[in-house]
């Protein structure tokens, strides 16, 4: 297929709550388990958001811009939902044929797995981390991907599945690699050789080498995430540092990898961290920042085999606080000059 230049779809069927805050305006929760336990009408809000945060009008811009893929993130209840969350099918239904109108193609990311494999909100349920610690929650995502692949086998518009994003790093890679094995066989049983199978590199991303190399695997891809606000660089740095580890490290990253690996950049933003943007003089110069960083982020990860953008979109109060996270914003904005006709 073409090179993937895509975007999530973060915050509709799996909620993070710095992306949709108004969601959790009268609830201390952190998560998506935890508001909808403890809000009266549960459902009604969240079908409300879900039928309004990504609808038609989205596919239609998102395809208007050059963009020929989706990610969406999707949470172990999409089709067997147990208390307190609630089933997501039928916008999942929608957006492939939503997809399939405009022409996109579509990436199913298993983001949230019960028991939680990561201890954050993207994965339904912060401050746990036990979806490991238990067979029976290995066993329901193994399960989960193989009613995927059974309910959207038929879907010209589906092009990948990645098996789990950001498993935790205190995970013995043992146990996720035995996992994307036992997923990868599901994939190929029901779908073939033509659908991606996707990895994420479990923040390790230097130790993929032997598991590629024992394994006779088809179209598949290494997964790893580049942000610049987590730690992988000093918060504190100034913004020709920032370049500096850009241009080195991150690129020197992306091509010793695809050497013998075939990799993604799953999810990036031009978000930038608060004490960076700081040192801007005003918002001319923040707006130059911000310019300057997208276009080099879009040369150096064009280095790898695809890439999507976190997010496509975020709800109006965050949109306000965190505009460098939001692809739709930062077109508007002619931070990034993204219009087909002019490709």
């Amino acid at each position: 297929m073409e090179k993937i230049r895509g975007l999530n779809l973060g915050g509709w069927l799996v909620l993070e709550k710095w992306m949709t805050p108004e969601l959790y305006k009268d609830s201390i929760a952190e998560d998506e388990y935890h508001l909808l336990s403890s809000i009266p009408y549960a459902e009604e809000r969240l079908k409300k958001h879900r039928d309004n945060f990504i609808l038609e009008s989205d596919f239609e811009w998102i395809s208007k811009k050059g963009i020929n893929t989706v990610r969406i993130p999707l949470g172990h209840w999409t089709f067997k939902a147990e208390k307190p969350y609630f089933e997501a099918k039928r916008y999942l239904d929608n957006a492939f044929r939503w997809a399939e109108k405009y022409n996109l193609n579509v990436v199913l990311d298993v983001h949230a797995a019960k028991g939680c494999q990561n201890g954050f909100d993207n994965g339904g349920l912060s401050g746990i981390c036990e979806w490991h610690k238990d067979v029976n929650n290995v066993n329901n995502t193994i399960d989960f991907i193989r009613d995927l692949c059974e309910n959207y086998s038929k879907e010209k518009s589906l092009v990948g599945i990645e098996l789990l994003n950001e498993p935790s790093i205190t995970i013995d890679i043992d146990i996720i690699q035995s996992f994307y094995l036992e997923g990868y066989s599901v994939i190929r049983k029901h779908l073939g050789d033509e659908i991606i199978v996707i990895f994420h590199d479990a923040f390790r991303i230097n130790e993929w080498n032997n598991f590629f190399k024992d394994n006779n695997f088809v179209n598949v891809y290494l997964d790893t995430h580049m942000y610049q606000v987590f730690g992988d660089i000093e918060n504190e740095t100034d913004i020709f540092r920032l370049y500096n580890f850009i241009l080195k490290d991150r690129l020197e990253v992306i091509r010793k990898i695809k050497i013998d690996i075939p990799i993604i950049i799953g999810e990036w933003s031009i978000g930038l961290s608060k004490k960076l943007v700081s040192k801007a003089r005003d918002n001319f110069q923040y707006m130059a920042y911000l310019r300057s960083i997208a276009n080099l982020l879009f040369l150096v990860f064009e280095e790898a085999n695809g890439w999507f953008f976190w997010n496509y979109k975020l709800s109006d109060q965050s949109t306000e606080n965190n505009p460098g996270w939001s692809f739709k914003k930062m077109v508007e904005l002619n931070i990034l000059p993204f219009d087909k006709e002019r490709f």
